[in-house]
């Protein structure tokens, strides 16, 4: 999010908060919750007033005490004009051991290019129009490999038609139409819950080829995702994470390698600072306090650059906040959260989702 902000708003949960149970009294052992809605509102300097809501449907598991799958369904609309809907589902089978993930995404939306590299001007950016369909799928797999082991595949189809505003800044080429892809992960996960993890640890690599001959451009992705958690005093719960992305070929300007500004590097704009390596590092402290609340504090640093050995010189962007987390069902610990940080020690930035960040 931009430089100063005039003022932010997060009417988060204390608006209205529903749930349904599919037992008389939700007190019984056997309630299951059927889902929940979180209203959100806020303002910023990108969105002006930006207004939605967030519902989550939840499916009984396949067999006793398995993962509960889920439907989430994601409206925002701004006093700009700009509105983005995602449904989201996710399935797990054989036993737990097959995890099936979808997202499907329509999103117009008016954002900022800094530029790129690693030193952006926060007060100097040109503002484009972004229209994108997207549609992704993950499909990952811990059956028939030693414990902890996973693989998988993963699927992203998107349309996308961007026009630049008038300005005196070098602009790349939009790189508008099709951008498909198809690629494998692989890595170990030991982490006892993905919703709110307290101890274990995730190490994955994933890279994705994206080819003109199911799309218009050709280029690959590659990261590689490094998270622990540990149980501290008091039932606090720490997670480190670090994360290194890479990009190769026609690389369309908004899938370079940089901060997505809601999961890494939280508050900033999605790309603020981007290039063809970035590498982030995070580090959380979460509390669950009662009934439906808890919160965190983190500290990131992120960078970029062209190629490795500038990548290792450049300087470190950094990041501190807080967050408030929303128990949206709090057996299956999953939360939704805003967060607000201070980035660079200079503006302030605002995030909302559903899940924890890493």
């Amino acid at each position: 999010m931009r430089v100063w902000w005039k003022i932010f708003l997060t009417v988060f949960v204390l608006a209205s908060y529903a749930s349904a149970y599919e037992a008389n009294d939700p007190h019984q052992e056997d309630s299951f919750q059927r889902y929940s809605l979180v209203p959100v509102l806020g303002y910023t300097e990108e969105t002006k007033l930006l207004f939605g809501a967030m519902v989550l449907f939840f499916l009984k598991p396949e067999e006793q005490g398995g993962k509960v799958p889920e439907i989430g369904l994601t409206a925002y609309g701004s006093s700009r004009g700009q509105i983005q809907f995602v449904l989201e589902p996710y399935y797990y089978f054989y036993h737990d051991l097959i995890h099936v993930w979808f997202n499907l995404k329509y999103q117009d939306w008016i954002t900022s290019y800094y530029g790129n590299g690693n030193n952006p001007d926060v007060d100097r950016f040109v503002n484009y129009d972004k229209q994108k369909f997207y549609f992704g799928s993950k499909w990952e797999s811990k059956a028939f490999v030693p414990n902890g082991f996973k693989y998988g595949v993963e699927l992203h189809m998107e349309h996308t038609n961007i026009q630049f505003r008038n300005s005196d800044m070098k602009i790349p080429d939009p790189q508008s139409g099709w951008r498909n892809g198809v690629g494998y992960i692989l890595g170990l996960d030991t982490r006892d819950n993905g919703n709110w993890t307290e101890h274990g640890v995730l190490v994955e690599w994933k890279q994705l080829f994206y080819t003109e001959a199911i799309g218009d451009y050709s280029f690959d992705v590659e990261s590689l995702d490094m998270r622990a958690y540990t149980v501290l005093p008091f039932a606090f719960t720490m997670a480190t994470g670090a994360l290194w992305q890479r990009s190769e070929g026609d690389v369309p300007f908004d899938m370079l390698a940089g901060p997505d500004g809601v999961q890494r590097f939280r508050g900033v704009e999605s790309l603020y600072f981007n290039d063809n390596q970035a590498l982030t590092l995070q580090m959380e402290v979460r509390k669950f306090f009662g009934w439906r609340l808890g919160s965190h504090v983190f500290f990131e640093g992120g960078k970029v650059g062209d190629h490795f050995s500038e990548l290792w010189r450049n300087k470190w962007h950094r990041s501190v906040g807080v967050g408030a987390l929303l128990g949206l069902n709090v057996k299956e610990r999953l939360f939704a959260r805003a967060d607000v940080s201070w980035v660079d020690f200079d503006h302030v930035g605002l995030s909302f989702y559903v899940r924890q960040a890493f």
